[in-house]
């Protein structure tokens, strides 16, 4: 009995010293609660009742010496407290049902996009351009409806405080005092302007260390497929035009004559200070590691995903490369992931001087998660996250736009000879077919303006897109396998290099030269390395005898078409480089409404000989929807919405509203 006593109380000291160490590597040391309130004045949302939000600032602190935060670049150099753990903190916001007994168990981290809360837009279909918390922000209370809890945390350390009166969820960290290092970027403008923040937007810049040095440098691709070509010092500075005189400004750049539209500037110089990005990645990991195992947290998960759009996908896609699905206890941090939009960018989180809110037209290997070779290299994007048996359930999703301008064909093709690469069973990939990076919303926008040459893409994924989500909730909750992948294959001749595209020329209209390039850097992973001029190779999706793309997920408005719908756009000619692509905007191409209105170059069939009627158009959308609903790629309550978008899509065609413009000459 004494023996039994003795092992017993072993067994209690091993569990308490593994716990006690855990909390000395990495931790929430504490939150901040700063406001709570009742979401839109205490409705009801379904079964899940009344929601509240929670905001306030999340303290860590992490062991650097601890294998799990090695790859964080340069945690050896950060200061630290007395304990001799780095000490940092964030915004945080939670969202969760006010009777804990009908939340889901599902808590979905929101990763944010530029310090705004994203997740609304892309699942319940919400306008971010609404006041936040408003219920045009929210949208139509999908997730809340599911009895999802919403977690989001600040990850930037570049962002300004608030952004035209929104305020911003930022990461406030140490910098590294006495280090320089090289800072660079790229940019475009769209008017002439004599100077810009060295910043990306309204993000903080790093300021130059030197504005006189010798070795700073700028340089102008007049396209991205031509070569840089140096400026000379004399005709640009760091400086800022005012009052018609340059004035020397440590954080802009200025240039004789002014900045050309279109052209596209790339910068270096040096700089001190550099803020450690990878922080960001670990705040993630500990807060939703707190989330999970710790009985004091604020909110009590069964399950944790992630959701990220554009550069939160990419963020995601570091995060698992890097290998923080593993808490520093070794236990998975997400069971699932929705990454949507990244293509094969994952650049500028966990470099010395990384700019996170920047998206850098370079990128770094690997690509897919299984493995392959590139430059005497294999590796996977889940490698790490195999070694630790942390490997989450992935939906990747993409839009055209993630082929044409993001490199995503990297994903699922080989590099060398293009194939198709191999997936895990624990991956999935779907293709909105014929889409733009940004979903459309009604009533639609799309007669050029001065930033396109053809008319906006009115294609709305998001009914596709939270109709997927529902799909990986069920696999992960109940084990239900998802439909198998769905995107362009080389074995299908459905993925193309860009001179076996269909569409070049397409019916009488401009397009765009070639796919944008995605260069190699080197060395392999470093931010302040510049870009070789060797490209990879990337394929396009093949599109049919109308213009549209022939594989993916093929949205009703893809099925019964009334145009050609592209995931590229070109730049309006008052912005300069008409012949480059416009960043993440789609187009369409309405096909002739009767037959004398078709062209020379226009041989596609003409709307009214396909539908005879606008009765006739809807049923189309109604039978396609139902297909689709069938498979679990449409919800069924969403087709009366989704029918009454085409009804609009329709009346603004048939009104002659979206006719494109003639071609513009290179």
């Amino acid at each position: 009995m004494l023996f039994v006593n003795v092992r017993l109380m072993f067994r209690v000291l091993a569990l308490l010293i593994m716990v006690l160490a855990s909390v000395a590597h990495a931790e929430v040391v504490r939150v901040e609660i700063t406001r709570t309130t009742d979401l839109l004045g205490g409705r009801g949302f379904g079964g899940a009742g009344a929601y509240e939000l929670i905001e306030g600032r999340a303290h860590f602190a992490l062991d650097p010496a601890h294998k799990s935060n090695a790859i964080i670049t340069d945690i050896a150099l950060a200061p630290r407290n007395a304990r001799g753990q780095v000490e940092f903190s964030a915004d945080i916001a939670i969202m969760r049902p006010k009777v804990a007994a009908r939340a889901s168990g599902v808590v979905l981290f929101d990763v944010g996009n530029h310090g705004e809360r994203t997740v609304f837009e892309y699942l319940n279909r919400g306008d971010r351009r609404a006041a936040r918390e408003s219920a045009q922000s929210i949208g139509d209370d999908f997730l809340m409806e599911r009895g999802v809890t919403l977690v989001w945390l600040g990850w930037q350390q570049d962002l300004p405080e608030s952004r035209a009166d929104k305020p911003l969820s930022r990461l406030m960290g140490p910098v590294l005092e006495g280090v320089t290092g090289w800072v660079r970027g790229e940019f475009t403008v769209a008017t002439r302007v004599n100077d810009v923040s060295l910043g990306a937007g309204d993000a903080l810049p790093y300021p130059v260390l030197d504005r006189q040095a010798d070795d700073s440098a700028l340089a102008i691709r007049g396209a991205r497929t031509q070569p840089p070509k140096a400026i000379p010092g004399e005709a640009w500075a760091f400086a800022r035009m005012q009052d018609g005189k340059r004035t020397g400004d440590n954080t802009r750049l200025s240039v004789q004559d002014g900045f050309v539209p279109g052209a596209l500037y790339q910068f270096a110089y040096r700089a001190e200070k550099p803020r450690i990005a990878g922080l960001g990645l670990a705040a993630v990991r500990d807060l939703m590691s707190w989330v999970r195992h710790d009985p004091a947290a604020l909110v009590k998960a069964r399950l944790t995903h992630a959701f990220g759009a554009g550069q939160g996908g990419r963020f995601l896609r570091q995060f698992v490369h890097d290998g923080f699905n593993a808490d520093i206890a070794g236990r998975r941090v997400f069971d699932a992931m929705m990454i949507h939009g990244a293509g094969a960018s994952r650049l500028g989180f966990n470099e010395r001087f990384a700019q996170p809110s920047r998206v850098f037209e370079t990128s770094v290997f690997p690509f897919s998660d299984e493995p392959q070779s590139d430059d005497n290299v294999t590796t996977g994007l889940l490698d790490r996250a195999r070694a630790a048996n942390s490997v989450p359930h992935i939906f990747y999703t993409t839009t055209s736009w993630d082929y044409w301008g993001e490199a995503a064909s990297l994903t699922h093709s080989t590099l060398a000879t293009p194939t198709d690469a191999p997936l895990p069973g624990t991956t999935r990939i779907y293709h909105f077919a014929g889409t733009a990076a940004s979903p459309a919303r009604v009533p639609f926008v799309m007669t050029p303006e001065t930033r396109s040459q053809l008319p906006y893409n009115p294609v709305d994924y998001r009914y596709g897109l939270r109709a997927l989500y529902a799909l990986l909730e069920r696999w992960v909750l109940k084990g239900a396998l998802p439909p198998p992948s769905r995107y362009p294959k080389v074995s299908g001749n459905e993925l193309v290099p860009y001179s076996d595209y269909f569409g070049t020329p397409l019916f009488g209209v401009s397009v765009p030269p070639g796919l944008r390039p995605l260069y190699r850097r080197t060395p392999q992973g470093d931010a302040s390395a510049p870009a070789q001029d060797k490209p990879y190779t990337l394929l396009a999706p093949q599109v049919d005898v109308d213009g549209n793309e022939l594989a993916g997920i093929r949205l009703p408005m893809i099925a019964a078409p009334l145009a050609a719908y592209t995931g590229w756009n070109l730049r309006a000619p008052g912005m300069g480089a008409p012949r480059e692509m416009i960043d993440g905007m789609g187009a369409m191409i309405p096909f002739p409404r009767t037959r004398d209105e078709r062209t020379v170059d226009d041989t596609r069939g003409v709307i009214l000989e396909r539908y005879a009627s606008r009765a006739g158009y809807l049923k189309r959308i109604a039978i396609e929807a139902e297909l689709l609903s069938d498979q679990g790629l449409l919800l069924w309550e969403d087709n009366d919405h989704l029918i009454r978008d085409a009804g609009v899509l329709w009346d603004y065609v048939m009104q002659g509203n979206a006719r494109p413009p003639p071609a513009v000459e290179p």
